[in-house]
């Protein structure tokens, strides 16, 4: 066994051997850190999912949805068609287009007298491949097209897909503005659900081209609390960081079960800073397992989360908390008599 000077590469060999080699008694923390790793990305995913379903719940409720218009309704403005469906292209924003109330329809055989609206195909795509939308309360069609009437001329439609129910989509018949139609009373914009509405808004406002009055802009649904905000400050955020700690324990628990292996290095004349640097050493080999294992299920993961980077992040504070703390629990073997750490068996 070498003295004092043990070069870096014999001590980073004796780290490894002692935690990966045959029989080691690190084993159990080994897998514990694969657990620790793996069990925070996916529950950092469990959470993310619970997010993302009650953000879309809002969004199918109106919020984001923003509905542009005159700010005093006895003052129209008139937005230009053109730079509201432009929106649509915008960072942030999944669909805008015009929104104009059209008179009731018959349509055969849908229904009679049924409500009516014209929008923009950048709003509703749908009408991409239709020359009508009929909403979903009031057809019991699948997916595909089918022919109605209005009045005598025959006319493609198809259900509508589902939207806020704001829009007037599910109970009414949409169909394509008219060619000549190139302004609009109303524009309206649904942006992702996880947009901000707040900052949003002014930049959006300032992109339309009007004339008359100004324009303001109203939200279909404002929510009481915000569930990002929430999902931000929830505690259980933190979680990583305690596995982090509880690894460090078992850590610091198995380094002491090893003393008498401790001991046999500082007898044949190994320093206590030599030790110091492979417990470290040690430490780091578990502690960096816990990361890949985290970075690995990220990436598994990867179509769940909403940022991947996010558990891989977490994985390396949960690696950093696990090494330092394990270290510091440690520390006194390393400075300890020999002969006292000989009897600890």
């Amino acid at each position: 066994m070498a003295t004092d000077r043990w070069r870096p590469h014999l001590l980073i060999r004796e780290a490894f051997k002692n935690v990966f080699g045959a029989g080691s008694r690190m084993f159990p923390v080994l897998a514990l850190a694969v657990l620790a790793g793996s069990g925070s990305s996916a529950f950092i995913l469990v959470e993310t999912e619970s997010l993302r379903k009650e953000v879309q719940a809002l969004a199918d409720d109106g919020h984001n949805v923003l509905t542009f218009s005159a700010l005093k309704p006895e003052e129209p403005t008139l937005i230009s068609r053109a730079s509201c469906e432009a929106l649509a292209t915008q960072s942030g924003v999944r669909a805008a287009g015009v929104l104009e109330p059209e008179r009731e329809l018959n349509v055969l055989p849908v229904g009679n007298r049924l409500p009516a609206q014209r929008a923009s195909i950048t709003l509703f795509p749908e009408l991409k491949d239709a020359d009508l939308l009929v909403g979903p309360k009031l057809s019991d069609h699948a997916s595909g097209g089918f022919v109605v009437r209005i009045g005598d001329e025959p006319a493609k439609a198809v259900v509508a897909e589902p939207h806020a129910e704001g829009l007037g989509t599910g109970f009414g018949i949409t169909l394509p503005p008219r060619a000549s139609a190139s302004t609009s009373e109303h524009c309206v914009v649904i942006l992702d659900p996880f947009a901000d509405a707040q900052t949003t808004r002014d930049a959006l406002a300032a992109q339309l081209h009007t004339s008359g009055n100004a324009v303001t802009s109203t939200e279909l649904l404002v929510p009481t609390n915000d569930p990002v905000d929430t999902y931000l400050k929830r505690p259980s955020r933190w979680l990583p960081l305690l596995l982090g700690a509880l690894g460090a324990l078992a850590t610091a628990i198995s380094t002491r079960l090893r003393a008498s292996e401790i001991a046999v290095y500082r007898m044949s004349g190994t320093s206590a800073t030599s030790v110091v640097s492979l417990l470290t050493v040690e430490a780091l080999l578990i502690a960096g397992t816990a990361a890949a294992s985290a970075a690995t299920a990220s990436a598994v993961l990867a179509k769940g989360h909403l940022d991947a980077t996010v558990p891989v992040v977490w994985g390396l504070a949960m690696a950093g908390v696990w090494t330092l703390t394990s270290i510091v629990a440690s520390l006194d073997l390393a400075v300890r008599s020999p002969n006292d750490l000989a009897k600890d068996r």
